[in-house]
């Protein structure tokens, strides 16, 4: 969806400007045109998008989703007062009901194969940023079904089935996940890592790579093949990990998906 990058990137800063209670003007251009946010406390008082102002909340999403259509934004926090009394609302918004309404609407249209494959099968589990929206927030009932997973740790692939959470659920953890509010949970196999590594150097088979006897076919090659890259990922290791580190880990992934499409198709060497 064209809006997706500019939407995230809208929607992280009324987060960050909601989890610091900030009161000012956040000022947005793009494509040569430009927009007004106001803000008290962390909340939305006003919002002037191409010379409309908004008069109700409901303007004021519909004229911020418009904006989220501008490419190459650029956003800046005037600490100033709020705006004019005569276009201030009536009922504030909060940033981060905003910033939900925005993002649930912007990844409402992905294909729900893409949300998949951006997902992974990775363990995900609630960030600070994923704690600090989840208090007051006003959730729908699969995403408070979500939340109560993730502070757990929860495998992506796992969670459309689990109770009360579906496919919205599983869109929700993707957009936690750009959002920078859900992330995979580190704890990476260093030792599985090494392992793997000398493995690799030593051209060692299919099957030794994937950890299976000689003669193991395809459906134990794919079998495998997800219980290694659960451990195995960059992303189980964290953001935080040595870049090297991540090299290594996502040289061996690609090395155990080469070797089960081998077993797969038969050649085993």
């Amino acid at each position: 969806m064209r809006a997706l990058p500019s939407s995230t990137t809208v929607c992280r800063v009324l987060l960050g400007l909601d989890r610091a209670g900030a009161s000012g003007t956040l000022r947005v251009r793009g494509e040569g045109r430009s927009a007004t946010l106001s803000l008290e406390s962390g909340e939305v008082v006003g919002a002037n998008v191409d010379r409309r102002v908004a008069t109700s909340p409901r303007q004021v999403f519909e004229n911020v989703l418009q904006m989220c259509e501008w490419e190459g934004l650029v956003l800046r926090l005037v600490q100033s007062p709020s705006a004019t009394t005569w276009w201030k609302l009536r009922d504030p918004v909060p940033a981060r009901t905003l910033a939900l309404q925005i993002m649930r609407t912007a990844v409402t249209g992905v294909y729900a194969a893409s949300v998949r494959a951006e997902l992974g099968d990775a363990v995900y589990h609630l960030t600070a940023a994923g704690e600090a929206l989840s208090l007051g927030a006003q959730l729908r009932p699969e995403e408070t079904a979500v939340l109560f997973w993730l502070k757990r740790g929860v495998p992506a692939e796992d969670l459309a089935t689990l109770p009360g959470c579906g496919l919205a659920g599983y869109r929700f953890l993707w957009m936690l996940k750009l959002l920078g509010a859900a992330s995979p949970k580190a704890g990476g196999s260093y030792p599985l890592l090494l392992r793997k590594r000398r493995e690799l150097r030593r051209e060692a088979s299919a099957h030794v790579l994937l950890d299976l006897p000689e003669g193991a076919g395809g459906r134990d090659a794919r079998l495998a093949l997800r219980k290694l890259i659960r451990d195995l990922h960059p992303d189980r290791f964290g953001d935080r990990a040595p870049l090297a580190l991540r090299r290594a880990s996502g040289e061996i992934v690609t090395a155990l998906v080469n070797a089960e499409a081998r077993i797969a198709s038969g050649r085993t060497h």
